[in-house]
């Protein structure tokens, strides 16, 4: 079924009075043993694509140089305390994307993260063409028991790694994509999780993950040492094929954050060490402005950008969500201003240093009220353009990106 410009823009419109009309609800049943409550947020982006078509590939293929585009997430989050001791979470995630051309779904916008593999799969797709997508995720699923000691957390949940804040280092159970706008809940992995303190500076902690296959399992330990004025962490995890080794701190100094972080993974099908990951990061914390700044090493892409093709069709943690940069050599930079309590200025950008190409996202948001926000950003990525003829070449990685410009709408309850 094709979905013309029409009825991309009926959608959008749909999902922005769908989010609009979120407003906090009371809790179903709330007594001094059982508290029954609903949260959750929607999120609408409805923009056009610039796609980086070239004037001949255009002509001699009939490809598209522009599409509309309509992405929406609707999240429940249902949730049951009972009393003080369990809580189960559960939370549906649907997601809706319609583009006015085929084959123009975009990675950036909203809904680009993709969900970690599980052997219990409990994701619908709705339904499906060239120019829509309709999915509905069981994303949480999990009960989390607080014992005298420890957190024990059972089932599909929300873990997170490393300090690093717009590269990929040591998140290695489920990470953001760089180029989601929903960073607001991440997409849940299955796995059990135990979380003890070790006296009062030291906290373990301990995963066991499910990755789709008994031969995939994965599992990880961390300690986190708390000292005063900095965080520092020691983590072994098998993850997939590999066996890594991580570590990271974090320091203030003054109104300056300082931090640093490593991967080193060993391959247990190559038998071989292989190149690590790290990332070196800063941020400034003013009144009203932050900053952040980052160098990263990413192990997992190619040094060589003719390469960008066959690694993108074959590199398995970029296929499979670990990691979503195809280079080796990266800096980044993000910018935040809020120059009245209302409305805040925001810019980031992602180099990659060997291309060159860039990625730049400015946005302007205004918080409508309490719980509703309106946004005008764009996405645009500045490099060599991707070609079709006479042989197929990506050009450069952020080149390859084109141009998105977007009113996204987002609404808590």
């Amino acid at each position: 079924m094709a979905c013309r410009p029409r009825a991309a823009l009926g959608a959008a419109l749909a999902s922005v009075l769908l989010a609009a009309s979120a407003h906090a609800a009371p809790p179903f049943v709330e007594s001094d043993d059982v508290l029954f409550r609903l949260g959750g947020y929607a999120r609408n982006l409805s923009g056009l694509q610039l796609l980086p078509v070239s004037d001949a590939d255009a002509a001699a293929l009939g490809l598209p140089t522009e599409s509309a585009l309509s992405a929406t997430v609707l999240r429940l989050e249902w949730r049951l305390d009972l009393g003080r001791r369990v809580t189960i979470d559960l939370h549906q995630r649907l997601f809706l994307q319609v583009t006015s051309e085929p084959g123009t779904n975009t990675a950036l916008g909203v809904g680009t993260t993709l969900a970690p593999d599980r052997s219990l799969d409990l994701q619908t797709t709705i339904a499906e063409s060239d120019t829509l997508r309709l999915d509905h995720d069981i994303d949480r699923l999990s009960v989390r028991v607080y014992l005298p000691s420890a957190d024990l957390a059972i089932g599909r949940q929300a873990i997170t790694w490393g300090t690093s804040l717009l590269f990929t280092t040591s998140d290695v159970w489920a990470a953001f994509s760089p180029y989601d706008l929903d960073t607001s809940q991440k997409r849940g992995i299955d796995a059990v999780r135990l979380i003890t303190q070790l006296g009062e500076r030291v906290e373990l902690d301990l995963v066991l993950a499910d990755r789709g296959s008994l031969a995939d399992l994965s599992g990880g330990a961390r300690a986190t040492f708390y000292l005063g004025s900095a965080d520092l962490y020691l983590a072994a995890a098998k993850v997939w094929d590999e066996l890594s080794l991580m570590a990271g701190v974090a320091a203030a100094v003054g109104s300056f954050k300082l931090r640093a972080e490593a991967n080193l993974p060993w391959s247990l099908d190559a038998d071989a060490l292989q190149t690590p990951r790290a990332t070196l990061g800063a941020d400034w914390f003013g009144p009203d402005i932050v900053l952040t700044l980052e160098a990263h090493l990413g192990g997992t892409g190619t040094a060589h950008k003719d390469r960008y093709l066959q690694h993108a069709l074959q590199n398995e943690p970029l296929n499979r969500g670990e990691v979503y940069l195809l280079g080796r050599w990266y800096a980044g930079a993000a910018a935040s201003w809020k120059p009245m309590p209302l409305l805040t200025l925001s810019l980031s950008a992602l180099a990659n240093l060997q291309d060159p190409s860039l990625l730049l996202a400015p946005r302007v948001a205004w918080e409508v009220s309490a719980d509703v926000s309106l946004a005008l950003g764009a996405f645009s990525g500045l490099g060599a353009h991707p070609e079709a003829l006479p042989t197929p070449s990506l050009g450069s990685e952020f080149g390859s990106f084109g141009h998105l410009i977007y009113l996204e709408l987002a609404a808590f309850f």
